[in-house]
């Protein structure tokens, strides 16, 4: 039997590229995605024409039902789950806390955080229950450890998941099944018309390697993690930022003015309508 993965969020970018390297190494896919369609057929066409089987399905993971009928269709499509890749997620609110409100916290966290964790679980029953010494990679960031003014939401959520990576390695350990984590940096995909934004200030003055990463570079990760080369690898993350976060990279750069003053005036405003009930 073929190898078979699931890929959520699988219709650009990071999902997008992972989802065809993993076909390239021979694994037959679903993929979901959430509101474009166009991305995840282009996606779906890529698979194909690598000879492999690509199931696409729509699904909208942030509801509770959501993880576990993706895994129940995933199942009977593709025979067994060899590979779960946790992908699909809010890029999250960036704002102050002096302006959140509890509709914010709770649907950052139905996204970024109970997706991750039920779609996990749902997976790994039928691993458990097929006898498949399977792998689950879940899709972080970098901003799990660096920390910025206006990232509490999204920040803290990815530390949680890479937090909870260790614990759910350990659960399902003597079942052979891995838990790892794959957390990029800044990528971005390279397509025509991005050329300006690739050779921007923050991407050759901010990041050591002065570059930005690319989704196939993401993918390449993930095939090795889930592969037999990384056996001995559980409970991990593995960084692939171009030395973004690394400690002490900002010497020799100019200040950054980490909470700059029209952003303050702007939450400040805000902060006060709310105060006043407006």
């Amino acid at each position: 039997m073929n190898k078979t993965a699931v890929v959520t969020g699988a219709s650009h970018n990071i999902g997008q590229g992972i989802a065809i390297v993993l076909a390239e190494q021979g694994y037959d896919l679903a993929i979901t995605y959430r509101s474009n369609e166009e991305g995840a057929r282009e996606t779906e066409r890529a698979i194909q024409e690598l000879g492999r089987k690509c199931y696409v399905y729509q699904s909208t993971l942030d509801l509770a039902q959501g993880p576990q009928e993706l895994m129940d269709r995933a199942h009977r499509d593709l025979g067994q789950i060899d590979l779960l890749v946790c992908n699909a997620a809010n890029p999250g609110f960036r704002c102050s806390i002096l302006t959140v409100t509890p509709e914010m916290v709770d649907d950052i966290y139905a996204s970024n955080y109970r997706n991750y964790i039920t779609c996990a679980g749902a997976a790994a029953r039928y691993m458990v229950a097929d006898k498949v010494e399977g792998n689950i990679v879940f899709i972080t960031s970098t901003r799990a450890e660096m920390a910025y003014v206006d990232d509490y939401l999204y920040g803290s959520l990815k530390a949680a998941i890479k937090r909870a990576t260790e614990s759910i390695a350990l659960d399902l350990s003597s079942y052979n099944i891995r838990v790892n984590c794959v957390a990029p940096g800044a990528i971005w995909p390279v397509k025509p018309g991005m050329e300006e934004r690739i050779k921007s200030p923050f991407v050759t003055e901010s990041i050591p390697l002065h570059r930005v990463g690319t989704p196939r570079e993401i993918g390449e990760a993930v095939a090795y993690v889930a592969s037999d080369k990384a056996a001995y690898m559980t409970g991990t993350t593995v960084r692939l930022d171009g030395g973004l976060i690394l400690p002490g990279m900002m010497e020799g750069y100019d200040k950054i003015p980490w909470v700059r003053e029209e952003w303050k005036k702007e939450v400040y405003d805000e902060a006060m309508k709310m105060v006043q009930g407006e």
